[in-house]
C-alpha cells in the first residue's frame, strides 16, 4: 500500500474508532438514565419526576442514539463488512424505539430499554473492534 493509501485507512479508521466511543458512551449514560433517575426521583415530589420522564426527552435521547449509530455503524460497515454487528446495532435501537411507542411506562418497558441500550454498547464496541482488525492503525515513523 502506498502512504496515500494507509493515510485514507487510518482515517477512515479512528473516524470511525471516534463515533462508536461516543456512541458507547451514549449508550452508558443512557442506560444509568434509565436505571438511576428513576431512583434518585424517588425522593423528590412527584411533579418533578413527571417533568423529567416527559416524552419530548425520550425522542430527543433516542434521534441521537439513531445519529450516532448511523454515525458509526454505516462507516464500519463499509470497511469490515460484518452485518452482525449492523443487526445488533439496529435491533438495540428498535428495541429502543418499540419500547418507547408501543410499551406502556413500566417494569416491561424499562426491560426493553434496558435490552436495547445494551445490545448498543455491545454493537459499538463490536464494531470498533472490528474496524481495528480489518483496518490497523498504522504508524509512520520518522527517522
Amino acid at each position: 500500500m502506498t502512504r496515500e493509501t494507509l493515510a485514507r485507512v487510518d482515517e477512515g479508521t479512528s473516524r470511525a474508532g471516534r463515533w462508536d466511543a461516543w456512541g458507547q458512551a451514549l449508550s452508558v449514560l443512557c442506560m444509568a438514565h434509565c436505571v438511576l433517575l428513576p431512583l434518585a426521583l424517588g425522593a423528590l415530589p412527584a411533579v418533578l419526576s413527571q417533568a423529567l420522564e416527559e416524552t419530548p426527552i425520550h425522542l430527543g435521547v433516542l434521534a441521537l442514539a439513531a445519529l450516532f449509530g448511523v454515525a458509526s455503524f454505516v462507516p464500519g460497515f463499509r470497511q469490515h463488512r460484518d452485518w452482525r454487528v449492523l443487526a445488533l446495532g439496529a435491533a438495540g435501537l428498535a428495541l429502543l424505539g418499540l419500547a418507547h411507542t408501543v410499551l406502556p411506562e413500566g417494569v416491561a418497558e424499562t426491560a426493553m430499554t434496558m435490552v436495547g441500550g445494551t445490545a448498543l454498547v455491545v454493537a459499538h464496541g463490536l464494531n470498533r473492534r472490528r474496524c481495528q482488525d480489518c483496518c490497523p492503525v498504522v504508524v509512520a515513523r520518522s527517522y
